[in-house]
């Protein structure tokens, strides 16, 4: 199996850097330490990695005018914009006081550790604690300073069950001499990188993915219908009109601003808000509500929420985190509504639904009910709150795709409704 972590990370000059896809989409860019670009006119900029045949590829990537150098002395942080490297939105953004501190790597070029030509390391630390403006990690096998020079700007990284995860970009050893024994690091938080942007936000993006700023990114990743053989393109096209109308109003931007992280399951970590999976689920959640509810206002999310509530789950099983979906905030779903599941993982669930007769089979739920949040209009959560999967209304319109065999431009939205009526 490829290491995953190589192909966010480059060769900056003498030293490394490691790719992040901001919001604007038109360019790309590399986070790097300052000190390792300062006073070179000619940058150079390879990304370096093993292909899936084994064979070598040195990228050479292409610099969009002059770097943007952090203007505070005492922050070694600097970002290059470079054209448009594809299949790096993978990479999530981790504050450092939300994360964990273990199985991270950082990753770069040392100068000394070559492989032939190939010259990319990777060396699993710890995080520690913050040291005045930084942040401090050891790692875990002891080396010296030199033999890590050349990962100076290098990427903090991790790949965490479903995405992988950027904590900051690598400044220097905490002592800068050969006898340095524990192997400790010093690093950059993200927060130097978005003061850089604030500095210059006039031609840079803020450090998150591009379908947080716009939810038409996501407009052909929805509704994919797979298995689907009957009038496929206009039930996907039909509801796909319904999403565009939808991503006029509304980004995941200012959906994140105004509710924040009450989208997640219970013990879910807070970099899934940033998570396409939740994205994607939500925009097909709001057009599967447009389709039954045309006039709903979405920014009204209490009184959506009377009635169905998606919630998103890290997992590849959603089953296996029933206990974490029962301990989450479900106070504003009122008695007769669905919970609606999503999960980051899992793009076809065996389970849809979980009835009451499922519940009896599966793994005892030891939430007490004076310990769950729930309405007041609740009584029995198990019984008074539908639990369902967002999957299950695209998977009863393919079984019961023999009932659309004569839908139509003209029909098509009324008899999508009445099929699927009540499914979420």
């Amino acid at each position: 199996m490829r290491d995953g972590l190589q192909f966010f990370t480059v060769k900056v000059a003498d030293g490394s850097g490691c790719l992040f896809q901001p919001i604007d989409s038109e360019y790309s860019y590399v986070l790097t330490a300052k000190h390792v670009i300062e006073g070179i006119d000619n940058i150079e900029i390879v990304r370096q990695y093993i292909k899936e045949n084994g064979l070598l590829e040195n990228e050479n990537l292409e610099i969009v005018g002059k770097p943007f150098l952090h203007s505070d002395s005492n922050k070694d942080a600097a970002i290059i914009k470079v054209k448009k490297v594809d299949n790096i939105d993978g990479l999530l953004r981790a504050d450092s006081d939300l994360i964990e501190k273990e199985n991270w790597y950082l990753c770069g070029h040392p100068e000394t550790r070559t492989n032939g030509n190939f010259s990319y390391r990777k060396n699993k630390l710890k995080i520690e604690n913050p040291v005045k403006l930084y942040i401090e990690a050891e790692i875990d096998k002891a080396v010296t300073h030199s033999e890590i020079v050349g990962q100076s700007g290098g990427g903090i990284i991790k790949f965490e069950n479903s995405c992988f995860l950027l904590a900051g970009i690598q400044k220097k050893m905490a002592v800068e001499d050969d006898v340095e024994s524990l192997s400790r690091i010093h690093f950059a938080p993200l927060s130097f990188f978005d003061e850089i942007v604030e500095e210059n936000k006039e031609v840079l993006s803020p450090l998150f993915p591009p379908y947080i700023g716009k939810f038409n990114i996501l407009l052909q990743e929805i509704f994919p219908f797979d298995s689907l053989i009957i009038k496929k393109d206009i039930i996907r096209n039909t509801l796909l009109k319904i999403s565009k109308d939808i991503c006029e109003g509304t980004s995941p931007d200012k959906i994140i601003k105004e509710y924040k992280g009450k989208f997640l399951v219970n013990g879910t970590p807070n970099h899934i808000i940033y998570h396409k999976s939740l994205w994607k689920c939500l925009l097909e959640f709001f057009t599967i509500i447009k389709l039954y509810e045309e006039t709903v206002d979405l920014a009204d999310y209490v009184g959506i929420h009377k009635k169905r509530k998606m919630l998103i789950v890290d997992t590849d099983v959603w089953t296996k985190k029933l206990e974490e979906i029962y301990k989450s905030d479900l106070s504003e779903i009122e008695k007769g509504g669905s919970i609606v599941i999503c999960a980051t993982e899992e793009k076809v669930p065996s389970v849809q639904e979980i009835t009451e007769d499922l519940l009896s089979i599966l793994p005892d739920i030891s939430v007490p009910l004076d310990e769950m949040n729930i309405s007041n209009t609740v009584q029995n959560p198990f019984v008074d709150l539908k639990l369902v999967n967002i999957f299950k209304f695209q998977h009863y319109i393919i079984n019961n795709a023999i009932q659309l065999a004569n839908i139509n431009s003209v029909n098509s939205k009324t008899t999508i409704k009445e099929l699927t009526d009540g499914i979420i």
